[in-house]
């Protein structure tokens, strides 16, 4: 939870965030400077640049306009576009690894910057125990003691030990020297830690999204005018600790404020001032943000960024967007312009070298959820009610096969669209090549379903399946059809459609329903029917994060009653056993997040003990290459595919890169340039 850290620092209806077991691996922290373009090669076709020796202006053409460019207060792909011209950095998120832009470079602990510090914590303090939760230590806590990062070393505290000793991690950040802000002031350390204690205000919105890492933090401090330190609640071993660095905000201007203030403050909602490569002139409404070149800015001796003057114009559509991008009127159409709804135009434009059109797998996907423990059998499975579909796994790996996930990205998507094996991107140096792949294949669904006892019994394929399995919680005779949720759109009905087909294929009935207010499909249990766990299969957007998410199946997050023990929870008291019978059943109550109520006690500890390594330890890799491979074959969810980043540009222009991590897809705006100087 640390997305305001990467670009404050850098991240659906959900979070996610949040994974090859290949060479490279977030432990190589790079320390590119300068950023690299990449840019693509072009055929030049469109109208020549404006001379040198006048004034340049580029145009950015956006599809929505942002409420606020606060950045404690929103996290629109909007406001981060524009709030690109007026920050750069601090540390930019590319191609799934790090680039500091106004650091030195990132801490590492084989550079020293990143270090274990033993320290001595007392009774009453809050540490990260063995099993990685915030607790205060207390009789009967397992924590780990100085130099021990294992549950095989951990020590159960006992009154009488008084103080103990543990260990700490520290990250040391120095900010390049000279940096100043656009109204000259000097930018020191202290605007990072300024920042870091508006957010930790519970007055500030974005003080709810980063609680969990500020619970994280003991201390975060400037040590002179270019470096901060920041420290770990003891026991705390964070894989991404050298991400957190805080974005600096300009104490010299907004310290006089309340943070209450600072949401309706213009000059911090309006036009902020930053360190970036423009300064913000004027914004009118519905029409534009102008911008000026920042005469301070840090990379001017590079010459740059490369024009002028900066106009971000709001259009009225996509239509209008690609005409004004043809006709000159724009420079960029960003991401925020739907140019997936206009596929087949801007095909043809780039076909006839009108525009030059940029695509990248983006950190948004969707995964189809299967509710394998409904909260109906928190009390026991009675007859008649929902039969217990998913208890065999060769179920769950049949309707895998049996959903033709490339198609619907081919149709949804118009080809753009990258199907998932994993819940770890495939560029990532954490994903595990080796993971249980399901390309669609019906007849070996069909084989899967006819082994778990589902039988074309009338030989119609038209009709689905009948179990005439073995006794189950499942009644003989019952036909296979599932109930899918999905949002109401478009692009979810498209899909949906294919998925019905290809899955009665295979004898299975998908009984869709698309639900028009997402709010009430994703609402918190008991009353939410995903999160309330009451359906069959529901689709599920995610936003990927910088740590791969496999904590989203942990047994722990389920939602369910909080006042139920294991005991009391039949499905749970066969898993668990009656040594564990008077724990609670579920710990988060009805703000779990498992909504498929998977449970897998490897899987968690493989998680348990990714969380407790950094990425440097040996083996990190292998760990979540492990939970991969658990997820893959148990499927308690089919992820489905990412959705794609789409932009385009004039085709003279350079410079512009669409990278899948990028939280901007204008993280390089200074480096943007068109016409001869892109030859």
């Amino acid at each position: 939870m640390r997305r305001f850290l990467l670009p404050l620092l850098l991240g659906g209806a959900l979070l996610l965030a949040a994974c090859q077991k290949q060479t490279a691996t977030p432990a190589t922290v790079p320390t590119v400077r300068p950023l690299e373009t990449e840019a693509p090669s072009v055929t030049v076709v469109a109208p020549t640049a404006q001379p040198a020796s006048q004034p340049r202006t580029l145009t950015v053409c956006m599809g929505r306009e942002p409420q606020t460019l606060y950045p404690l207060a929103g996290e629109s792909k909007a406001m981060w576009n524009i709030l690109a011209a007026v920050y750069d950095g601090p540390i930019e998120h590319r191609k799934f690894g790090f680039q500091p832009v106004i650091l030195e470079k990132l801490p590492s602990v084989a550079d020293g910057d990143a270090t274990f510090v033993e320290v001595d914590v007392a009774p009453g303090s809050w540490i990260v125990d063995a099993y990685g939760k915030v607790v205060q230590l207390e009789e009967g806590v397992s924590f780990f003691p100085a130099g021990c990062d294992s549950v095989r070393c951990a020590l159960k505290y006992e009154s009488d030990m008084g103080s103990v000793t543990m260990s700490q991690l520290q990250a040391t950040f120095h900010l390049l020297p000279g940096l100043k802000w656009s109204d000259g002031q000097p930018l020191t350390a202290e605007d990072s830690v300024f920042a870091f204690n508006l957010v930790s205000s519970e007055d500030t919105p974005a003080h709810g999204r980063y609680a969990d890492m500020l619970r994280h933090t003991a201390a975060y401090q400037a040590t002179d005018d270019t470096t901060v330190v920041w420290k770990a609640i003891p026991g705390y071993r964070d894989p991404a600790y050298y991400l957190n660095f805080w974005m600096p905000l300009p104490s010299h201007l907004w310290a006089k404020y309340d943070p209450k203030e600072l949401l309706a403050l213009p000059e911090a909602t309006r036009a902020p001032v930053g360190w970036g490569p423009y300064v913000i002139d004027d914004w009118k409404a519905g029409e534009y943000i102008r911008l000026h070149r920042n005469p301070h800015y840090f990379r001017s001796p590079e010459g740059l960024p490369k024009f002028d003057f900066l106009e971000f114009r709001f259009v009225s559509g996509p239509e209008q967007a690609l005409e004004d991008l043809k006709t000159g009127k724009c420079d960029v159409l960003d991401e925020t312009v739907d140019l997936a709804s206009v596929m087949p135009q801007m095909s043809t434009m780039q076909q006839g070298g009108e525009i030059a059109v940029h695509t990248a797998q983006g950190m948004a996907f969707e995964r189809l959820d299967l509710d394998l423990h409904p909260a109906i059998y928190d009390d026991g499975w009675q007859p008649g009610e929902r039969a217990d579909f998913f208890a065999d796994k060769r179920v769950r790996q049949a309707l895998a096969y049996c959903l033709d996930r490339q198609k619907a990205a081919q149709t949804v998507w118009g080809g753009y669209a990258e199907v998932m094996d994993s819940f770890v991107p495939a560029e990532s140096g954490l994903f595990d090549g080796d993971v249980a792949k399901y390309a669609y294949d019906p007849q070996k669904g069909a084989a899967l379903l006819a082994e778990a006892g589902w039988v074309d019994a009338d030989n119609d394929p038209a009709t689905p399946r009948v179990y005439q399995g073995d006794p189950a919680a499942i009644t003989w005779g019952d036909p296979l059809v599932l109930n899918y949720f999905a949002p109401n759109t478009p692009r979810q009905a498209q899909a949906a459609e294919i998925f019905k087909a290809s899955a009665a294929a295979c004898g299975i009935e998908l009984n869709v329903k698309l639900w028009d207010d997402p709010a009430e499909l994703y609402a918190p249990g008991p009353d939410g029917p995903i999160y309330g766990r009451k359906y069959d299969l529901a689709v599920v957007p995610m936003q990927m994060t910088i740590r791969p998410q496999c904590h989203l199946w942990a047994r722990d997050a389920i939602p369910g009653d909080d006042t139920l023990t294991i005991k009391d929870v039949p499905w749970l008291l066969k898993i668990f056993g009656k040594t564990h019978e008077d724990e609670t059943a579920f710990p988060y109550g009805w703000g779990g997040w498992n909504d498929t109520a998977y449970v897998n006690t490897k899987f968690d500890g493989y998680c348990t003990a990714v969380e407790n390594s950094l990425p440097s330890d040996k083996g990190y890799a292998d760990l979540y290459g492990k939970a991969q491979e658990i997820v893959a074959a148990d499927l308690p969810s089919i992820m489905l595919y990412r959705h794609p980043r789409i932009a385009a540009t004039r085709p003279d222009f350079c410079g512009f890169v669409l990278d899948p991590s990028a939280r901007s897809d204008l993280w390089n705006l200074a480096l943007f340039d068109v016409g001869d100087a892109c030859r």
